[in-house]
C-alpha cells in the first residue's frame, strides 16, 4: 500500500474508532463486549497524560486500522511498557502491509522512549500469530483471569465459613465438590468432624 500513513489518534477520531472498535468485536463474536460510548473515550483521551493512546492507518480512501495502547508499569522491570490492547486492519485493506506499517510505528515510540512493548492474542488468532511470529516478537503463555464487577460482589457478599483452630483438611487436601470448585473437609487432630 504506497499511499499508506500512520499517525497519531486525535479527538476527533473517537467516533471512527468506535466504529472499528465495533467491527473488530463484531468481527470477533463478542459484539456484546463493547460498552464503551463516545463521551467514555473522549473523557479518557482527554486526561493528561491520556489514559490510553493510539494510533490511526489511513490510505487515500480513508481510515483503513488502528493500534490502541496504553503506558503501564512494570514493578518487575521498575519501569513504564507499552501495552498493546488492539490491532485492527479493516477487511479491505488486510495482507496489504497496514498491521505491520502500525507496528512499526509502534516499535518507533518503544524504542525512542526505551519502552518495552506486550500485547495479549487469543491463541486461536493463527494469523494474528504468524504475523507477531514474522516481526520478532516472542510470544509468552500466561493465563488471563478476569473478575466482573458482578464476581467480586459476590465474593464480597460471601460468608466464608470460619477457621476451626486445628483444623487440617481431610484426605490430603481433597474435599467434596462445590459452588466454587471445592469445600474442604476439615477434621481436628483429635479425629473429630
Amino acid at each position: 500500500m504506497c499511499d499508506l500513513s500512520v499517525r497519531p489518534l486525535v479527538a476527533a477520531d473517537v467516533p471512527m474508532l468506535l466504529d472499528m472498535l465495533r467491527e473488530l468485536a463484531a468481527h470477533t463474536g463478542q459484539s456484546a463486549a463493547i460498552t464503551a460510548q463516545r463521551a467514555d473515550l473522549d473523557e479518557a483521551l482527554a486526561e493528561v497524560p491520556p489514559r490510553f493512546r493510539g494510533l490511526i492507518a489511513e490510505d487515500g480512501s480513508g481510515v483503513v486500522g488502528y493500534l490502541s495502547y496504553t503506558i503501564d508499569y512494570s514493578i518487575w522491570a521498575g519501569g513504564d511498557f507499552i501495552r498493546v490492547d488492539d490491532v485492527y486492519v479493516r477487511e479491505r485493506a488486510r495482507s496489504q502491509g497496514v498491521g505491520r506499517q502500525l507496528m512499526r510505528a509502534l516499535a518507533d515510540k518503544g524504542v525512542s522512549q526505551d519502552m518495552r512493548v506486550r500485547w495479549e492474542m487469543d491463541p486461536v488468532n493463527h494469523g494474528a500469530r504468524r504475523f507477531y511470529d514474522a516481526i520478532g516478537a516472542v510470544p509468552r503463555d500466561k493465563t488471563i483471569w478476569n473478575w466482573s464487577v458482578a464476581a467480586m460482589e459476590a465474593f464480597l457478599d460471601r460468608v466464608d465459613p470460619v477457621p476451626v483452630e486445628g483444623a487440617v483438611p481431610s484426605e490430603a487436601g481433597r474435599g467434596l465438590p462445590g459452588e466454587d470448585g471445592f469445600i474442604l473437609v476439615l477434621r481436628r487432630d483429635d479425629g473429630q468432624r
